[in-house]
């Protein structure tokens, strides 16, 4: 009677696990798509955002060159000294949000590959305690088999 509970106990133990087992693969499998969309994503983000500075330094490259502004201002197609000051601010501001936008590119792309290593990490324990699992299992249902030949 106690075996045959311990028998339930030990095959529900295994059918939670298996279903455990079943969510955690497609779990994983779906971060790692993600991780593999976000690369191509990635590369348009930055391809977007050289070919938004290139577009931007021909149309208007006063807003990323300050000191070409100030040299129209100093020809004097530009009235007062408030817009040198404004040169060098603005033009500041804008390549701060060029830079910001970069580094929260490069920090998805630096998330990402961390959460890839860890689904590596995690994949290789995973096997490791699947296999001793497995293994365990085959020496309980044999030492089950011999307690049952030899009673």
């Amino acid at each position: 009677m106690l075996n045959d509970q311990t028998l339930d106990q030990a095959t529900s133990d295994s059918e939670r696990s298996i279903q455990l087992t079943k969510k955690r693969d497609k779990y994983i499998q779906t971060r790692i798509r993600q991780i593999r969309a976000w690369n191509m994503f990635g590369w348009l983000l930055w391809v977007l955002l050289g070919i938004s500075c290139f577009w931007i330094y021909q149309q208007k490259p006063l807003y990323l060159n300050p000191s070409m502004l100030a040299g129209q201002i100093q020809v004097g197609k530009m009235p007062t000294n408030e817009l040198l000051q404004l040169a060098a601010l603005g033009s500041l501001i804008f390549w701060g949000f060029i830079a910001l936008l970069a580094g929260f590119i490069f920090q998805i792309y630096t998330a990402m590959y961390s959460e890839r290593k860890l689904i590596r990490l995690f994949e290789t324990l995973h096997q490791q305690d699947l296999a001793q699992y497995q293994s365990s299992e085959t020496t309980a249902l044999r030492s089950e088999s011999a307690n049952k030949t030899n009673p």
